[in-house]
C-alpha cells in the first residue's frame, strides 16, 4: 500500500464534482489522509472559493454540466491558477492527453484508489513551490525568489533587481510558469502564448527564448546563461524548471 501521509499539514484541496456522492467520498477519503478539503459542485462555486481562499490543488471532474472540467482546466491554467488533477470515468489515452495538454498536472481514472490519489496529490504538490499566488487574489506570481507582476509585466529577481518584459516575453514566461517541470512543444507554446499576445511563429519563439535568457542572465548572474530557468528539451521544445540551489 502507498504511504498516504500528506506532503504538508492541512494542504488545502478543492474538489470540484457535480455528483454529491463523489464529493462526499473524496472529502472523507482525503480528510482521513490529512488534507483539508473544500467542495464545489461546479464552476460557479469553484470560482467563489478560489476568490476567497488560497487553494493548494484542485481535484477536478472532467465531465460536468455547464462549464465542463476541460474548459475549467484550460481557464485555470491560463490564469496561473492552482495545480489540477483531473478525474474521469473515461480512461482513453486521448482523454488523458487532452487534459494534460490543457494544463492538468495529472489524470486519474474512476474508479480510483484513494491511497493512489493521495500519493499523486503529494507528488504534484511537491513540484509546486515553483508556482506563485496569482490565484489567491494578487497579480503577482512567485517562484523560487523571483516575482512576476502581471499588471506591469515587471520581473523581479531574488536580489531585488527588476526589468519590464515586453508583451511577447511576458506571454512566454506566463506559459512556462503555468506548466512547471513539463516539457512543452513549440507549437503548444505558440498556441498558448496567443492568449496573452499576438500570434507568433515557432522560429520567432526560439529567438524570443534566447533573448529572454540573455535578459535573465544580466538581471541575475546566478541564472547562468538562462538555461537554469528555461531548459531546452531537444526534439521537443522548452521546459521551465529552476533549481533550488540557484537562489542565494
Amino acid at each position: 500500500m502507498i504511504n498516504a501521509q500528506p506532503i504538508a499539514p492541512l494542504a488545502k484541496i478543492l474538489v470540484v464534482d457535480d455528483t454529491q456522492d463523489m464529493r462526499d467520498l473524496l472529502e472523507a477519503a482525503l480528510s482521513r489522509r490529512g488534507f483539508q478539503v473544500l467542495l464545489a459542485d461546479g464552476a460557479e462555486q469553484m470560482d467563489a472559493i478560489l476568490h476567497k481562499s488560497r487553494i493548494d490543488l484542485v481535484v477536478l471532474d472532467s465531465m460536468m454540466p455547464g462549464e465542463d472540467g476541460l474548459s475549467i482546466c484550460k481557464r485555470l491554467s491560463l490564469a496561473n491558477g492552482p495545480p489540477i488533477i483531473m478525474l474521469s470515468a473515461r480512461a482513453q489515452d486521448l482523454d488523458r492527453l487532452k487534459g494534460l495538454e490543457l494544463g492538468a498536472q495529472d489524470y486519474v481514472a474512476k474508479p480510483f484508489n484513494a491511497d493512489e490519489l493521495a500519493a499523486r496529490i503529494r507528488i504534484v504538490l511537491g513540484r509546486q513551490p515553483v508556482l506563485g499566488t496569482a490565484h489567491a487574489g494578487t497579480a503577482t506570481s512567485h517562484f523560487f525568489g523571483w516575482a512576476l507582476d502581471s499588471l506591469s509585466r515587471r520581473l523581479t529577481c531574488p536580489s531585488g533587481a527588476h526589468i519590464i518584459l515586453s508583451e511577447a516575453e511576458y506571454a512566454l514566461i506566463r506559459v512556462l510558469l503555468s506548466h512547471p517541470d513539463r516539457p512543452l512543444k513549440r507549437d503548444q507554446m505558440v498556441a498558448r502564448m496567443a492568449e496573452f499576445h499576438e500570434r507568433t511563429t515557432e522560429e520567432a519563439l526560439d529567438t524570443l527564448v534566447s533573448r529572454l535568457r540573455r535578459k535573465l542572465k544580466r538581471l541575475h548572474p546566478d541564472a547562468g546563461d538562462g538555461e537554469a530557468l528555461i531548459r531546452t528539451v531537444y526534439g521537443v521544445g522548452y521546459m521551465f524548471r529552476p533549481e533550488r540551489d540557484m537562489i542565494k
